[in-house]
């Protein structure tokens, strides 16, 4: 029962911690989800989920890594304010249709199949690719489009 007990103080004061932290980086960080915050805090959620288990780590083990791993998104934070360090995490938006015509370069590197960019387009109200003048693969994987001026003819 001891153990039981144990593990489960050791689990709130983690989540305590975190929340904490959490408050401190700023609630907006969290709506906006970037890829380095989502691998900190799939690293987090195994360290201290392995640490709440281990009967050899005690509470102030598990805050003090919960300390390292807020500053460690505090400092990612600050990293991706500097635009170039942004654009090698995050990716740039990529032109992948011009007139009408798709860049296939890109579709292969981003290992997107026509049917997938067809299905973007539709959800737009768009079913044929020359009604596209341009068309922007967006960093979260969407697809913005500027309509040609003129219907396509068929």
């Amino acid at each position: 029962m001891e153990m039981y007990v144990n593990v489960a103080i050791k689990f709130l004061v983690a989540l305590l911690c975190i929340v904490i932290v959490i408050r401190f980086i700023g609630q907006k960080e969290l709506s906006q989800t970037a890829p380095i915050d989502l691998v900190f805090m799939i690293i987090l959620a195994d360290i201290v989920g392995g640490m709440v288990s281990d009967k050899r780590y005690n509470i102030t083990q598990i805050i003090f890594i919960v300390v390292i791993w807020g500053l460690s998104m505090w400092g990612a934070e600050k990293l991706t304010q500097k635009k170039n360090f942004e654009r090698w995490m995050d990716g740039k938006p990529e032109i992948i249709i011009k007139n009408g015509t798709v860049n296939s370069r890109l579709m292969k590197k981003e290992h997107l199949t026509m049917q997938e960019l067809n299905t973007q387009l539709r959800k737009q109200g768009i079913f044929h690719i020359k009604e596209v003048s341009l068309g922007i693969l967006e960093i979260d994987g969407s697809i913005s489009v500027k309509r040609t001026e003129e219907p396509p003819e068929e």
